[in-house]
Parts: structure tokens; C-alpha cells; sequence
């Protein structure tokens, strides 16, 4: 992998707002939903949720999850694309300050609102998740068949 595709991997990570996040029942049932992200690096995604949405009971449930990031905005076969599988679940408790945090900035940067912990422990209805990512690959535009580029994490 070239210093190139990680940088458009980054930017890509960094230049959209919404993940569409896969998860699966148990039983292999599949499940999609589009998850507003900040991506601290290439490794991972977090995003804010109900434990109630289906995409959190399934994490719940199987934490194993597919991402894919891409603009589309662009016109057809002009979209790079960062693809991911990893495991995710709720932010843990020692890490919850810093990567609220993170969160927040990049909240702030876009004119969204910026989050404090009162607002996503206790009775409060959102959590924040984290996916862990353990493969990544980046879909560069290129003439030719598809062809998706490895990506090393973190």
C-alpha cells in the first residue's frame, strides 16, 4: 500500500459525515444503517446511538460489522470508497472521556452540536459506540476492473 491510498483513505474518512455500518442477527440475518462518524484514524469509527436501535441490539448481540464510507455526491464510478470489518460495541468506560472528546471536535468543526458525558451515560438515551476495525481496503477511481487496495491500520 502506498502513501497515497492511505492518504485517500484519511481523506475520505475525514471529507464525509455518514458511515453506512452492516451488522447481522446471530443467525447471519443482515442489517444496514447509515451512522453519522468521526473516524480518529484509518482503525476505527465512532458514533452516537440508542442501545434500543436494531443496529445496537444486533451489536449487542454480535459485535462482528462491515463499514463503507464513500461521497455520494460524485457522478457515477467517480466514488473512491473505504471499505471495513471489525468488531464494535460500546465506548469503554476508561476510554469514554477522550474519545467523546474526539467526537465532539469533529461535531463542532462541521456546525454540529459538541457532546459532554452527561449526555451519553446514566439515563441519558444515547451511547457512544466504537468499531474496531481489523481489515480496511481503499476502492481508488481508476479505469478498469474493481479493484480494492489493502490498507494497513493505525
Amino acid at each position: 500500500m502506498t502513501d497515497e491510498m492511505t492518504a485517500q483513505a484519511r481523506a475520505i474518512l475525514a471529507g464525509n459525515r455518514y458511515a453506512v455500518l452492516g451488522t447481522a442477527t446471530p443467525a447471519g440475518e443482515p442489517w444496514v444503517s447509515p451512522v453519522y462518524f468521526v473516524s480518529p484514524g484509518i482503525g476505527s469509527l465512532l458514533w452516537l446511538s440508542r442501545p434500543t436501535a436494531r443496529h445496537s441490539a444486533l451489536i449487542a448481540e454480535n459485535g462482528r460489522v462491515a463499514v463503507t464510507v464513500f461521497d455520494s455526491t460524485v457522478p457515477m464510478g467517480g466514488a473512491t470508497a473505504f471499505y471495513g470489518l471489525g468488531t464494535a460495541g460500546l465506548c469503554p468506560d476508561d476510554e469514554l472521556a477522550d474519545e467523546l472528546q474526539e467526537f465532539s471536535a469533529r461535531s463542532l468543526a462541521v456546525g454540529f452540536p459538541g457532546w459532554r458525558p452527561e449526555q451519553v451515560t446514566g439515563g441519558a438515551a444515547l451511547r457512544l459506540y466504537r468499531a474496531d476495525l481489523t481489515e480496511a481496503w481503499l476502492l481508488p477511481v481508476e479505469d478498469g476492473p474493481e479493484r480494492r487496495v489493502p490498507l494497513t491500520l493505525r
